[in-house]
């Protein structure tokens, strides 16, 4: 299977031969939260790997075919759904009997309003009576659908910090929060930040976002306190059906992903990284007969704008490709959430967006989602360090106090991004 660095070739002209995807060589029986062993081909290797390969096919130098790309595998089989599959949403759905509500309504009461990293330890945990919920829900995000609807939390009569507890205990008991940003932030709120913010990222804007998984967690949730006036809907596809989808109609473009990217890192790695992920990151990586996806179209784009080397036509064309997949009525699924609605989704195989959206006119309070990224607890799955390229191999991004940064307007603007996403789902009001 995957090779080491003692077993590279080298063809005519002394070109890298290596007859397989690297990540394959990175994910030999490697978990992202351990250190790579010494035997064992390293990022920076392979990054130089993967170089060699992209610039032998950006110029017409000759390399072994690689072999076919496999589909998913029978570990991946209940991630492998389509929008038929799913269409009643009791599949996915919980709602809060009376009893767990109390037992939330007792978490939601105690202790401080969780915040940073030096807070996660002292957040309210759950009472007994949701311990078979929660373990459902773990289940069925590690060995499932992967995703998981909690409706019924009453954020209408709890205060913001009341709910704030709530979702943090439900967190703690499915994963392990980490930072969501380089000043240690574990619960973001998402919100139209525009008329504050001169580049916001995507997700602090109203527009329609593509789909993506989130960069640096296993697990990702959303939790709604309040939804905007029209649109916001949240919309899914299983990563895995992509894959599979891809692999039959351009086997080629698929290869281009399992190849990997140079990633931006958006001014929040750690103090001696590089601005872009020195290894390239592949879009898929498979790892202990399991298939996992790492997708944001924005980063790989400033990733490659800033290293100096733009995205090639067969590059873009299999972005492309798997944006066109993913937005498919096929595939995908779209929901409206409402105040007190908990999304969760296994990040490694589930992509995400949301349509574009209207706030409510002032003094109206606008649109206001929390956000969570987790690591999965032991055993949730196997994938090659490289895809948690924020924080060497560990989910979450490093702590540094240092603010993200970049135009995000301009690179909005590059024709590389795909433009503004278009998923064709029509928008729905709030009731």
């Amino acid at each position: 299977m995957g090779r080491t660095a003692s077993s590279l070739d080298l063809g005519a002209g002394g070109h890298s031969t290596l007859v397989i995807p690297v990540n394959a060589a990175l994910a030999q029986g490697r978990r992202g939260r351990t250190k790579a062993s010494a035997s064992t081909l390293d990022s920076a290797a392979a990054g130089r790997i993967a170089l060699l390969l992209t610039h032998q096919q950006s110029h017409g130098m000759p390399h072994r075919s690689e072999p076919p790309i496999e589909p998913s595998g029978a570990l991946d089989a209940s991630f492998r759904w389509s929008a038929a599959d799913l269409a009643d949403a009791r599949r996915y759905t919980h709602a809060w009997s009376a009893a767990e509500l109390q037992a939330l309504q007792q978490a939601a009461l105690q202790g401080p309003e969780p915040g940073d990293a030096l807070e996660c330890d002292s957040a309210p945990r759950t009472d007994g009576v949701l311990d078979a919920t929660l373990a459902r829900v773990r289940g069925e995000l590690r060995d499932g659908l992967g995703v998981v609807l909690l409706r019924g939390l009453p954020f209408g009569a709890w205060t913001l910090a009341q709910a704030r507890r709530a979702v943090w205990a439900i967190a703690r008991a499915i994963g392990v929060p980490v930072s969501q940003t380089a000043k240690g932030a574990r619960l973001v709120d998402v919100m139209d930040t525009s008329a504050v913010e001169a580049t916001p990222r995507q997700f602090k804007t109203r527009q329609e976002l593509r789909l993506h998984t989130d960069p640096a967690s296993d697990l990702m949730g959303l939790a709604c306190v309040r939804p905007a006036a029209r649109g916001g809907d949240s919309v899914l596809t299983s990563a895995i059906s992509v894959h599979d989808a891809l692999r039959r109609e351009r086997p080629d473009l698929l290869a281009e992903l399992y190849r990997g990217f140079a990633w931006h890192r958006f001014g929040e790695g750690r103090p001696d990284d590089a601005p872009v992920s020195e290894a390239l990151v592949p879009v898929f990586a498979r790892c202990e007969g399991r298939i996992s996806c790492r997708y944001v179209r924005s980063a790989i784009v400033a990733g490659h704008r800033d290293r100096g080397d733009p995205l090639s036509a067969r590059q873009l064309e299999a972005l492309d490709a798997l944006d066109r997949l993913a937005a498919s009525p096929d595939l995908r699924v779209s929901f409206r959430m409402t105040a007190g609605d908990l999304l969760l989704v296994n990040n490694l195989t589930i992509l995400h967006a949301r349509t574009e959206f209207v706030d409510a006119l002032a003094p109206a309070p606008p649109r206001h989602l929390l956000r969570l990224w987790l690591a999965g607890l032991d055993g949730f799955r196997a994938l090659p360090p490289v895809l948690n390229y924020f924080n060497r191999g560990q989910c979450g991004i490093a702590v540094t106090g240092q603010e993200a940064r970049y135009d995000m307007a301009a690179l909005r603007a590059d024709p590389a991004s795909g433009g503004t996403a278009r998923l064709g789902v029509a928008p729905s009001q709030r009731a």
